[in-house]
């Protein structure tokens, strides 16, 4: 299992509703009207998150660019479309933070783009992208996706040349980055495909392995100490991650590739955002003579969700590496995961100093009009992509909180547990005296400065920690089910309730909000509560929950393991407490999370831009809204 601990601060303060512009018929205290009628940016506020990392305006997406810069300080860019509502001709934007909870927008808000299509080879987009810290020059180096004016996609006949592996580098900690020229020896440093007929070939993510290092060193011929990943998949056979190594350590240019890992199960059509990383109980574990590290692949895949949460999983895998008959590197998973269970993709880990493994991800809005077209080979389209009220809101897009990465281990499990080695997101194994413990990947709340309170919050803003117990009995089939109920009116509310004979974590979002086309749906979760062994007396684990309501966003943790990050669009003035007579023990609010963007004014909307359709050479170029 992977733990994630969360970053988050609360304040002393409490927020009860937010302002609505006039010029939109739109109240807390009855069922909105025909908000499409609503002029741009006029819902700006009404939903918008505030404690978390989120663009000034305009479109978000995926993380990138991810480091820890010389000052201790953190830097974290994000795919970007500045004016617009929609995903196109992305560019990085970036901000930095000191502790992961205050963020201050590099150069300023009205344009925090530090990397943007300027070049041939990235005039349609700059996409994902990793920093090796010590790279060209010694300076801070990103190798990211640039993409040409060509079919690009799953869904396409992507040819090579559409998407490359380029290199920029920053002399000022990100402020500002300098593309390497076009030409050999210079962009793209990665531009050849491995093999025929790829679904894509982009998100690089740079990474230290020694396991890795200490099996290839025969193999390829490079010595470097670098690897690199490349996501992609094979039309009509499946998702595919080809692995690279620097050739030497006196050339980030130069990569040598060695093997591509296939994957078996329902991975979908395509890997994107893959990640590499090791832990241990402490965190990232570097030090390959450590036997009590795990080895962890992360990957997003398309296509493998059944149409639903636009067809994203964002994965972890648990891998042991050996060298296959051929000399290359295998890759045989042992277990695997959902990183998150609800709408987040693209999640990225990266290293911090103090053997930290930090990830965070895209926590994306339903498009309700996305609709998807599957053929015999499981491939798909995108057909529509129309988002909802996304012109009132003037933003789209915000980041899942940061989180640090563990290794969970589960001690004293009882041996006589039923499927206890069956297949799962865990593995198990015996203490030297013979008592079976599971281990898998986790992810849990860091405590940052909480504030407690004693009333129930009424606001949208707050922060629930709780810990549930069932006693008398390891029957799950007799625990009742205990849970919250959250941003709750007579009309609305949103139900988050664990079910033990189930095994389920569920976010019942069917109430969440009076406009429904929002999205209603059910998020579930698989968690297991282990009978816990002390003595010669069994009993179920704890509950260990933590809720954060930031306004339209919802994060849910439990016991560490399992993480769901939705959104409920909640329109109701006030908040009506419920509770539960099983169990709930060491309940502690927090009500007024902080303003995690100090530096920025309460409204930084800015006028929308409509591009409209590019003509001729250009026409690849997607036409923004």
């Amino acid at each position: 299992m992977i733990r994630f601990l969360l970053y988050l601060s609360v304040g002393l303060f409490t927020v009860s509703g937010q302002p609505t512009p006039s010029q939109c018929p739109f109240s807390q205290n009855e069922p909105p009207g025909n908000l499409t009628s609503c002029p741009n940016s006029s819902l700006f506020s009404v939903w918008r998150p505030r404690a978390r990392f989120i663009a000034p305006e305009g479109w978000q997406n995926d993380p990138q660019g991810l480091f820890q810069r010389r000052d201790g300080s953190y830097h974290a860019g994000y795919q970007c479309h500045p004016n617009h509502y929609e995903w196109g001709n992305i560019s990085q934007c970036a901000a930095t933070s000191k502790d992961f909870v205050y963020w201050s927008d590099i150069n300023s808000w009205e344009n925090p783009k530090t990397i943007w299509p300027s070049d041939i080879f990235d005039i349609r987009g700059v996409f994902d992208g990793s920093v090796m810290k010590n790279g060209w020059k010694g300076f801070p180096t990103t190798i990211y996706t640039a993409t040409f004016p060509a079919a690009l996609g799953s869904g396409t006949d992507e040819q090579e040349g559409t998407e490359t592996q380029c290199l920029a580098w920053t002399e000022d900690d990100g402020a500002s980055w300098t593309k390497l020229p076009l030409g050999p020896g210079n962009n793209p440093v990665i531009y050849q495909w491995p093999m025929p007929n790829l679904t894509g070939f982009r998100d690089p993510y740079i990474f230290l392995s020694p396991t890795i290092a200490s099996l290839s060193s025969n193999f390829s011929g490079a010595t470097g100490d670098h690897f690199l990943t490349v996501s992609s998949g094979i039309h009509g056979v499946g998702p595919r991650l080809f692995s690279y190594r620097q050739t030497s350590n006196a050339d980030v240019r130069a990569w040598t590739s060695f093997s591509p890992a296939g994957w078996s199960g329902n991975w979908g059509i395509n890997f994107e955002t893959a990640s590499v990383t090791r832990l241990n109980e402490n965190g990232e574990s570097l030090d390959v003579a450590d036997t009590d590290a795990v080895d962890f692949i992360g990957v997003g895949t398309e296509g493998g969700r059944g149409g639903s949460h636009e067809g994203h999983w964002p994965l972890w895998a648990m891998v042991t590496y050996s060298v296959a008959t051929d000399g290359s590197i295998a890759a045989k998973i042992n277990a695997v995961g959902p990183i998150d269970w609800g709408r987040a993709y693209a999640t990225v880990p990266f290293s911090v100093n103090g053997n930290r493994s930090v990830l965070v991800g895209w926590a994306y809005v339903r498009r309700p009009f996305l609709s998807m077209v599957f053929d015999s080979n499981d491939l798909y389209r995108r057909t529509t992509k129309r988002l909802h009220f996304a012109a009132q809101r003037s933003y789209q897009g915000s980041f899942t909180l940061f989180r640090d990465l563990f290794l969970k281990v589960i001690r004293n499990v009882d041996p006589n547990t039923p499927d206890l080695n069956s297949p799962g997101n865990w593995i198990t194994r015996n203490e030297s005296d013979g008592s079976p413990f599971a281990k898998s990947t986790v992810s849990a709340p860091a405590p940052e400065a909480y504030v407690p309170f004693e009333t129930q919050p009424t606001g949208r803003f707050y922060a629930i920690q709780a810990t549930l117990s069932w006693t008398g009995t390891t029957d799950r089939t007799q625990m009742p089910q205990a849970g919250f109920r959250v941003l709750a009116s007579d009309d609305e509310w949103t139900d988050i309730m664990y079910d033990p004979a189930s095994e389920t974590l569920t976010i019942d979002r069917s109430k969440s909000s009076l406009i429904a086309s929002y999205g209603t749906e059910t998020e579930v979760a698989m968690l297991r509560l282990w009978p816990i062994l002390t003595g010669n007396v069994t009993a179920i684990q704890a509950l260990n929950l933590t809720v954060i309501v930031d306004n339209s966003a919802l994060e849910v943790y439990a016991n560490d393991v399992a993480v769901i990050t939705t959104r409920g669009f909640y329109i109701g003035p006030r908040e009506s407490a419920t509770g539960g007579n099983v169990g709930y023990s060491s309940i502690e609010l927090w009500d007024g999370l902080v303003n995690a963007w100090p530096d920025r004014p309460l409204d930084t909307s800015k006028e929308l831009i409509n591009d409209g359709p590019l003509p001729g050479i250009w026409g690849g170029l997607w036409a923004g809204l």
